[in-house]
């Protein structure tokens, strides 16, 4: 009797296994374009943030345990956030190495990332016009470096986003002053339709800065 429980329990283990491994894929594929981004230099790309997010049949993955793993046999932690996004990214070095991304979830699930381009503006109720303008020529730099061919398929950055912050105005550098169009509660700038704006304010601090990807 104890040989076939013991039987039994390794079968059922054995049984097991697959439903929990682990599932591995190459940091690069996990992770597209973020080796072509890392590859500017980093004075080119200083007022961008790459980011990517977790989903799973088109949903945020929150939480989820997540490691890179080197060929070394090296493991570092890469955390995900509420929102399914990555809060550390593989290196370079690490990219170029072959490292490859492990999730605690079964091998057979089927999972992918969404990769989102942002700016490294801070929130505020202030902005100087040529730091905005700044933002949104280096976004277009870069897109061009790293899409290569595919740059005219690539989103063109025209302006920014000021997620939540309700409305605002542009001033001018005679004072004049002049509402900014606005998507609900979040209002946009594009330095192409303000010609001669010296400001940004804003009724309320948006809860964060992105870019504006649409024509006029």
């Amino acid at each position: 009797m104890i040989r076939r429980s013991a039987l039994i329990a390794m079968a059922f283990v054995a049984a097991a296994t697959p439903a929990m491994a682990e599932k591995i894929a190459p940091a690069a594929k996990a992770f597209p374009y973020l080796e072509k981004f890392l590859k500017v230099p980093a004075a080119e790309r200083s007022r961008l943030r790459l980011g990517y997010v977790l989903t799973r049949e088109g949903k945020p993955l929150s939480n989820l345990k997540a490691a890179l793993v080197e060929t070394n046999g090296t493991r570092t932690p890469l955390p995900v956030d509420g929102s399914g996004g990555f809060e550390r990214l593989p290196t370079l070095a690490q990219l170029e190495a072959g490292a490859r991304l492990s999730l605690d979830l079964p091998e057979d699930a089927k999972v992918g990332t969404v990769m989102n381009f942002s700016t490294q503006l801070k929130p505020a109720t202030d902005y100087e016009v040529g730091e905005l303008a700044a933002t949104v020529n280096q976004a277009g730099a870069v897109i061009g470096k790293v899409a290569g061919p595919a740059a005219l398929l690539a989103p063109k950055m025209t302006g920014v986003t000021f997620t939540k912050a309700q409305s605002g105005v542009v001033v001018f550098a005679d004072g004049r002053t002049q509402p900014l169009p606005a998507m609900q509660d979040t209002p946009y700038f594009r330095p192409d339709d303000f010609k001669g704006a010296v400001r940004v304010k804003l009724t309320k601090s948006p809860i964060k800065v992105g870019f504006y990807a649409k024509k006029k």
